[in-house]
């Protein structure tokens, strides 16, 4: 029986190594450096930064206990633990665990923080059905994570409400099938600021777009979650891999600068119309490829 399982186990890993456009390079800098411990900080009203060099976990604080937005990879457990005790919280109020997308730099850590906080786990349709198979069920298709169990299965447009924090989840698949972008509002200084924590822009480069025999609406279901992310309009948006775009404004975030760093109106439309030119351009390359073969 062991060698059996032992047998499964390798087959398991044989299939997304070769079948990923991830090569190893690319994948042991997400277990390494992107990893890697950073100062955790507060960054408007009750949201807080507790991940790793350049992959994100948010915190997000109520008198009712916290959500956690993200757990990283295996390799961030420890950060994660460390920052959110140094900003002064106890891990046991952490009461929901939310997710951007299932892939395995952001949901590895999901199974080890809800044993240690007894947390809620809630996620999108096939984003719940992949936490819970331990599996990438996108079309990376890259490697999987410890099967933790969803306690609430979402909808497109359910909120998610813990002591006067409301967050919605919008469905916008392509990155992965249950992809959420996930919105609130917050107030620093007494202005409102809408955000969004963005998680789902279009396929991983060097996923086939075109006839994808798994995900056959992939350049559908991508197309209408650019303009499903269009109409949202943020004033702060907040990436799952924030090193460049936090790159010089975290010290000025720190010392209160006002407006706040992060507020640009129009940046979450910027960044959006550029991931969908940069997503039309693979199709068009996809295609012209098409019929050269031909």
């Amino acid at each position: 029986m062991r060698n059996a399982v032992l047998l499964i186990i390798m087959s398991s890993v044989f299939v997304w190594a070769q079948t990923s456009p991830l090569s190893p390079e690319q994948r042991a800098t997400f277990h390494g450096r992107q990893s890697e411990a950073v100062e955790p900080f507060r960054i408007v009203g009750n949201i807080y930064y507790v991940g790793a060099r350049n992959i994100a976990s948010y915190l997000i604080t109520t008198p009712e206990g916290h959500i956690m937005i993200d757990t990283g990879t295996k390799e961030m457990h420890d950060v994660i633990r460390t920052n959110v005790e140094k900003l002064g919280f106890k891990l046991q109020d952490i009461k929901i665990l939310l997710s951007g997308h299932a892939h395995f730099d952001h949901v590895q850590g999901h199974a080890a923080m809800k044993r240690l906080t007894g947390a809620k786990v809630m996620a999108i349709g096939e984003d719940a059905r992949a936490l819970e198979a331990g599996a990438d069920l996108s079309p990376l298709g890259d490697e999987g994570w410890e099967p933790v169990k969803v306690d609430r299965v979402l909808k497109d447009g359910d909120t998610v409400m813990l002591g006067g924090t409301t967050l919605r989840a919008v469905l916008t698949p392509g990155h992965t099938p249950g992809c959420t972008t996930w919105t609130t509002g917050v107030e620093e200084k007494r202005r409102p600021y809408s955000v969004v924590f963005q998680a789902c822009g279009g396929p991983n480069a060097g996923v086939k777009l075109i006839g994808n025999s798994k995900f056959p609406r992939l350049v559908e279901n991508t197309l209408r979650t650019f303009q499903v992310q269009e109409t949202l309009k943020p004033d702060i948006y907040l990436p799952m891999h924030p090193e460049t775009y936090f790159a010089g404004k975290v010290e000025r975030i720190k010392a209160g600068e006002t407006p706040h760093p992060l507020f640009d109106p129009d940046a979450y439309t910027k960044l959006i119309s550029e991931t969908e030119a940069n997503f039309q351009k693979r199709v068009q390359e996809e295609r012209a490829k098409a019929i050269r073969i031909q």
